[in-house]
């Protein structure tokens, strides 16, 4: 299933597009193949991007889906029939779903993922990466475990946050910051913790789902 994923396009010294590479990689994992593209911050170009790839059968975009003033994504695709909205989840709330009818009278699937990277890949994790796996014939979802916090950590109630953390050989887990721009922490990790909608605040010694995601 190929894809395709936008990016602003930054000068040197700038802004540096970790999102590609990532996101490229992940579908890769997923059992796709995966096309990159870019675009500047121009709604038009945006849909030119996607236009001039017509063999995709996805398209997967980052950033410009928030519920600012200037959101390039939300405003080139929403006219064409992508909805955007918030969903309850940290990282990732601000999403984007729909298929859009191109200019061209394409009609092209569409998934709309937050421009943090972090935010992107648990977007993935959660949305996009299970089906494919499922296309592929593969299992689609990670085993879900039980770990024991190491710390105390806290959470916003009505959200089901998903934060990054390193199981350790006794199977404790150490739990890192929520921020969405750490990319290295995601690197580092070895698992996606959950702390479902309800839970506030969890102390050293309490149990917690988890996903391993070095496998």
């Amino acid at each position: 299933m190929p894809g395709i994923r936008l990016d602003p396009v930054a000068d040197s010294g700038a802004i540096y597009d970790s999102n590609s590479a990532m996101m490229a990689a992940a579908v890769t994992a997923g059992d796709a193949t995966a096309v990159t593209a870019s675009a500047p911050d121009d709604a038009a170009a945006v849909v030119d991007a996607i236009e001039q790839h017509p063999d995709v059968d996805l398209v997967v975009t980052t950033g410009g889906v928030s519920a600012g003033a200037f959101e390039v994504v939300r405003d080139a695709l929403a006219p064409l029939g992508v909805e955007f909205g918030p969903v309850a989840m940290q990282p990732g709330g601000p999403q984007g779903l729909g298929t859009a009818a191109l200019p061209s009278g394409r009609r092209m699937p569409v998934l709309a993922f937050p421009g943090n990277p972090v935010s992107a890949l648990i977007s993935f994790e959660l949305f996009l990466r299970p089906l494919l796996r499922g296309f592929a014939g593969l299992p689609a979802h990670r085993r879900t475990e039980r770990g024991v916090l190491a710390h105390a950590v806290t959470s916003p109630a009505a959200k089901h946050q998903v934060r990054r953390g390193t199981v350790h050989p006794d199977g404790s887990i150490e739990v890192g910051a929520p921020s969405s721009h750490l990319l290295h922490a995601y690197a580092t990790a070895n698992a996606l913790v959950h702390l479902p909608v309800g839970v506030d605040s969890l102390p050293a010694g309490a149990e917690v789902d988890y996903w391993r995601i070095d496998d």
